[in-house]
C-alpha cells in the first residue's frame, strides 16, 4: 500500500514523485494542490513557483530527464541552470512540490511534482475567495442549564455576542460540563456539529462551504485525522477554507469560532492546541448533587420530561450507570412512558447487558 507523502493516507492512483530510476513516492492530486495554494499565499514564493513551471514548460520533455528517473519526471534542472539559488529552492523541496531527481558530488537535478496539478492549483487561486459573515444571535438563557462554571459562561457569552473571535478547548474526563457546554451551543443558529472520530477532511471542508458556519461544535478533537486537523489549522487561523481538487478548486473566507472538547489533550498536535486562543481549559467530574441538577435541568428543557421523572433518570443514571448525561439522554429517549417504574425497566434494561456487569 503506497501512502501520500502529504497527508498520510492511503493513495489509489495518485501522482508520482520523480525520484532516481524510479518514482519516489506518491501524492494525492487535492493534497498537492493545496500544498501549492498554501505555498503561493506569499507574492514572492508564489512568482517563483510560476517560474519553475514556465521553465518546465518551455524546456520540457527531455528525453535524458526521462531515463534517468524512470518515467517519473519529464525533464529535470539544476540551480545553475534556472538561475536560482539553493536557498531559493530549498522551500520548495520541504513544502513537497519539488524533488529531488539526481544527485551527484557535482550537482542535484530537481523537477516539480504534477507540474500540470500545480499549475491548474494557480490559475484557479487566482479567483477571489467568498467571504462568509454572518451577525451571531446569542439566546439570553445560553448555558443556563449548566450548573457552576460561571465564570467559563460569562466568558464565552462575552467572546461571541463581541463577535471576538476566541477559540476554546475544553478538556476532562466523561460526566464533566464540556459535553454540555458543546449541546448547548446548538442554539445559535449557524453552529455546526462534527466528531472527530467521523469526520473527515473532505466532508469538515464541504460542510464549511455548504453551510458556512459561524461556530464549530468538535467533539473528540483528539481523534481528528492528519489531514482534517490541516483543515483546522487554515480555516482557525487566518480563517481560509481551501477545496483543492484537479480542475476544481475554490476558496472561502470564514469567520468561524471553534469549541472543542477531548477527554485528554495528549494526543493534540501542539500546533493545533496553540490556536485556541481561549486556552486550554481542564474540568473536573461534577458531584452527585451538581449531576442531579444539571441532568434534570437538561432532561426538562431539551428532552421534554417532566421534572420528576427527569428526576428518577438522574438519580439512577448516577447510581446504576457511568454517570454521563448522555446517557441519561439515552434513558430518556428509551422511555415508553413518564413513570418512575419505565424508568427503572430501562435502566435495569442498560445495566444488564452493560460491560461492567
Amino acid at each position: 500500500m503506497e501512502v501520500c507523502k502529504f497527508c498520510f493516507e492511503e493513495v489509489r492512483g495518485g501522482l508520482p514523485v520523480p525520484g532516481f530510476n524510479e518514482a519516489s513516492g506518491v501524492v494525492h492530486e487535492e493534497c498537492l494542490a493545496a500544498a501549492a495554494l498554501k505555498f503561493a499565499r506569499d507574492p514572492g514564493k508564489e512568482g517563483l513557483l510560476r517560474y519553475f513551471i514556465d521553465y518546465e514548460d518551455k524546456h520540457a520533455p527531455q528525453e535524458w530527464s526521462k531515463e534517468v528517473s524512470g518515467g517519473s519526471a519529464d525533464i529535470s534542472w539544476d540551480w545553475k541552470q534556472v538561475g536560482i539559488p539553493f536557498t531559493k529552492i530549498r522551500p520548495l523541496l520541504d513544502a513537497g512540490l519539488i524533488s529531488i531527481v539526481f544527485s551527484t558530488n557535482s550537482g542535484t537535478n530537481y523537477a516539480l511534482v504534477g507540474r500540470n496539478v500545480i499549475k491548474e492549483a494557480l490559475g484557479r487561486g487566482d479567483e477571489s475567495p467568498e467571504i462568509a459573515t454572518e451577525h451571531l444571535e446569542i439566546p439570553e438563557d445560553l448555558f443556563d442549564c449548566i450548573t457552576g462554571y460561571e465564570d467559563i459562561k460569562d466568558d464565552m457569552k462575552f467572546t461571541l455576542k463581541e463577535d471576538r473571535r476566541v477559540h476554546y478547548l475544553l478538556i476532562g474526563p466523561p460526566a464533566t460540563a464540556k459535553s454540555l457546554f458543546l449541546m448547548e451551543l446548538g442554539q445559535i443558529k449557524g453552529t455546526y456539529f462534527a466528531t472527530g472520530s467521523t469526520v473527515t477532511a473532505a466532508g469538515l471542508t464541504d460542510a464549511f462551504f455548504t453551510y458556512q458556519p459561524r461556530v464549530l461544535a468538535l467533539d473528540e478533537i483528539d481523534k481528528v485525522p492528519m489531514d482534517t486537523t490541516a483543515v483546522l489549522l487554515s480555516v482557525m487561523e487566518p480563517g481560509d477554507v481551501l477545496e483543492a481538487k484537479y480542475r476544481r478548486h475554490r476558496g472561502l473566507k470564514l469567520d468561524l469560532t471553534v469549541f472543542a472538547a477531548a477527554k485528554r489533550d495528549t494526543s493534540i498536535p501542539p500546533e493545533l492546541k496553540s490556536r485556541f486562543s481561549g486556552g486550554v481549559l481542564y474540568f473536573k467530574p461534577y458531584s452527585m448533587r451538581e449531576f442531579l441538577t444539571v441532568c434534570e435541568a437538561y432532561l426538562s428543557r431539551y428532552e421534554g420530561i417532566p421534572t420528576d421523572i427527569a428526576s428518577a433518570v438522574a438519580q439512577e443514571t448516577w447510581s446504576q450507570l457511568d454517570r454521563d448525561v448522555r446517557t441519561a439522554r439515552g434513558v430518556a429517549r428509551r422511555l415508553r412512558e413518564h413513570t418512575r417504574a419505565e424508568v427503572l425497566r430501562t435502566v435495569g434494561f442498560l445495566r444488564k447487558y452493560s460491560k461492567q456487569i
